[in-house]
């Protein structure tokens, strides 16, 4: 008989109450599965370790970092109180943010890759997708917030009310983005139910916005950040840049780094 009192054999079993579709990824071969839920190979992919990784933390032959916990927490849509069950039983103090608010904080881990990477623009952004602080090439190649706090500092807000041409190089990137930080917009909205400004915006998406309905209302999909945008640029006339995404725990804030091929 097997344990739901230790780390490895509580993952294992949260692990096979999912299938591939209802975490939005395209389920691996063979298709005739042996166990229920997600294998492996499909959670790995989607916390970024290796199925080796996975294998051995459920084996109990490999500790967890508190960032691998918190991914996972999040790939599994753990509740809050899961989500603190699983921290605990890694060893970690339970969810830092108990209180059901977004973390609005930039953290000292976050702070040091801004003051670093000097060379490529790069924001950072809560997990409700607003951005909190920027390097001077994101301001200057990239886009233009308002300094004073706002909706017309979050992402999501901007991509479903703002009028004017794409910078995605692909009609499907806008597609695929879109339905990707709405998904990530409805996980937030699980796990911090007592932030009334986030509550306030979705709200205000639902009535304003068809399509953010429609993707609201939407199971989870494949899909991901876009990946490469054509932004004007006053200096060279537009910009063709490489889109990548960290999350930092903990903080629960999204990096983005923008990259010149």
């Amino acid at each position: 008989m097997r344990r739901d009192d230790d780390f490895g054999s509580a993952l294992r079993s949260l692990r096979q109450r999912l299938t591939p579709g209802e975490v939005g990824v395209a389920a691996s071969l063979p298709a005739v599965r042996r166990v229920p839920g997600l294998r492996r190979d499909e959670l790995a992919g989607i916390v970024g370790v290796s199925e080796e990784h996975v294998k051995r933390l459920e084996q109990g032959r490999r500790r967890p970092s508190i960032g691998v916990v918190d991914s996972l927490a999040r790939a599994l849509r753990l509740t809050s109180g899961e989500h603190a069950r699983l921290r605990s039983l890694a060893g970690f103090a339970a969810s830092p943010e108990p209180d059901g608010m977004v973390p609005r904080e930039v953290t000292e881990t976050a702070r040091r890759m801004l003051d670093r990477l000097t060379e490529v623009a790069v924001c950072v952004c809560d997990a409700s997708w607003t951005v909190l602080a920027a390097n001077e090439l994101w301001h200057s190649d990239v886009c233009t917030v308002p300094e004073t706090p706002g909706r017309d500092r979050n992402v999501v807000w901007r991509a479903f009310t703002e009028a004017g041409p794409s910078v995605f190089r692909e009609p499907d990137r806008l597609d695929g983005f879109r339905a990707t930080v709405v998904a990530e917009l409805r996980d937030a909205a699980r796990r911090y139910p007592a932030d009334v400004e986030l509550s306030s915006m979705i709200t205000d998406l639902l009535a304003r916005s068809p399509e953010f309905v429609q993707l609201w209302d939407a199971p989870p999909l494949s899909g991901g950040h876009a990946d490469r945008l054509r932004v004007p640029s006053p200096i060279h006339g537009h910009l063709d840049l490489d889109l990548d995404v960290l999350t930092l725990n903990p903080g629960d804030l999204r990096v983005v780094v923008y990259t010149a091929a």
